[in-house]
């Protein structure tokens, strides 16, 4: 895993490099306006923002100035300033993983350790992190002598692995240590019927008790096998590296727009502004909400797999005395969702949050809630911080998030080595047409790609009984 991390951070640091680099590039052009002013407040939106530039600007350098001016009638540095627009107002790289493309079926690869072998509880090719099997490493070895431990007299040969180290048996009952063995082949124990055979042949494997009464729990045994007998080698636990490729399908996510010749004089002549600097605004605003939109969408579609939590906010009805006074445990209930998804899969805990309008005014209750005013309050927006989790809020919508949902999820902060969702964005490209009506058509795309890497990352609490 170390290797891993190692390799992770080495292709990590080379690409924030070349981001780097890119970010002081742009930035001192019309289009990168803001971008070392958006790196000191959110470095990995900068750095994916000054991607996507040059990715864009790769784009357009293939296209003669002609065919940029006569056929896409879009100055080149016009379509520069919808990607700046639409990558740096959005938020989804906040709460998903953004994902740089090369070519249109681009693939991201992540690494598996697994179990390599079935043995001792474990099963070849589970993934070591998502799976808790104490005994794989080492000689140790549980054995089940009665799993309702119903009976007083039991004889019982254990399977492979065999033969047994003396002095290495531990015996359980209901999981609590009762006893061992003296190295010699007597067991000793609470509860053994001492006028009887309590007995362990360590060659064999065949245990024999004698309890008083029935213990009325499960009886196991703990012990230690020979790992320096040659015919037990293959008894060794081993862990697997298995390089899994998720590949993009990079397709163009279009916006088209259009507006007649009058209303471009119009706008000239007044004044107000030039039609295709006021578009590009437009056009970039509404990509990075749909950015942020489908991501939640998707977000929310992985979430009802996973089941909805409640929490009930009828302060009254749990017997607290005040409205205020209930909100305060409002945290400990998102604590223990983070639980679910820790138990669930060995790692990670909620740290993003997405909340509908109710849910949101019901969160700023809690004393750990601080308000973040950075971003204007349009579409999704970072609304502040509750505890260590960022919160974003979100329209009501039956298909993004309702007025008194909370979609929560965990985001890596090391970008990239665990992923729940993740978006692969090649470019952006553009066209327009004048047509004899005196009418201006076009299209703007985002050409882009989403993959579910691991579906465990994302839940939805769900918050009854509002005030």
């Amino acid at each position: 895993m170390n290797v891993m991390n190692e390799e992770f951070k080495r292709v990590t640091e080379a690409r924030n490099s070349f981001a780097e680099s890119a970010i002081k590039r742009h930035a001192t052009q019309d289009w990168g306006e803001g971008l070392e002013d958006l790196f000191e407040s959110n470095p990995s939106k900068a750095r994916n923002t000054a991607v996507a530039l040059s990715l864009q600007e790769a784009h357009l350098n293939q296209l003669s100035e002609s065919i940029i001016s006569t056929e896409l009638r879009l100055r080149p540095e016009n379509v520069l300033k919808v990607v700046r627009i639409g990558v740096a107002n959005s938020n989804r790289g906040d709460f998903a993983t953004e994902y740089p493309l090369q070519t249109t079926d681009d693939a991201i690869y992540h690494i598996d350790m697994t179990y390599e072998k079935s043995l001792r509880g474990a099963t070849a090719g589970d993934k070591i992190y998502e799976n808790v099997h104490p005994y794989y490493v080492g000689e140790q070895q549980i054995a089940n002598i009665d799993p309702a431990g119903a009976g007083t007299s039991y004889t019982v040969t254990i399977s492979t692995p065999k033969p047994i180290v003396p002095y290495t048996i531990r015996i359980l009952v209901g999981g609590a240590l009762v006893g061992n063995d003296d190295g010699a082949g007597n067991l000793s124990y609470t509860g053994q019927d001492t006028g009887a055979a309590n007995t362990v042949d360590y060659t064999s494997g065949q245990f024999v008790f004698n309890f008083v009464g029935a213990p009325g729990a499960a009886i196991d045994v703990l012990y230690d096998w020979n790992s320096e007998d040659e015919s037990l080698y293959d008894q060794f636990g081993t862990v697997g590296i298995k390089l899994r490729k998720t590949r993009f399908e990079a397709r163009p996510q279009i916006l088209g727009y259009s507006f007649t010749t009058m209303t471009e004089i119009a706008l000239e002549t007044t004044g107000i502004g030039n039609a295709e600097d006021l578009l590009v605004g437009a056009v970039g605003d509404e990509h990075a909400k749909s950015r942020d939109y489908k991501a939640i969408a998707k977000l929310r579609m992985v979430a009802l797999g996973n089941g909805i939590d409640t929490f009930d906010a009828d302060f009254a009805a749990a017997g607290e005395v005040s409205d205020k006074l209930h909100a305060q445990k409002l945290m400990s209930k998102i604590k223990q969702i983070g639980g679910q998804i820790y138990n669930d899969i060995k790692r990670g805990q909620v740290n993003k949050a997405i909340a509908g309008s109710d849910a949101l005014v019901y969160m700023m209750k809690h004393d750990n809630w601080v308000d973040d005013t950075s971003q204007p309050r349009t579409g999704v927006y970072k609304a502040g911080r509750f505890g260590d989790i960022d919160v974003f809020a979100c329209p009501a919508d039956s298909q993004l998030v309702n007025a008194n949902e909370i979609i929560l999820t965990y985001k890596n902060p090391e970008e990239g080595l665990d992923v729940g969702i993740v978006f692969g964005v090649l470019t952006e490209i553009a066209a327009t047409l004048m047509y004899p009506e005196f009418r201006k058509v076009g299209n703007v795309a985002s050409v882009e790609d989403s993959r579910v890497i691991n579906s465990k990352f994302v839940r939805i609490l769900q918050l009854n009984n509002l005030p």
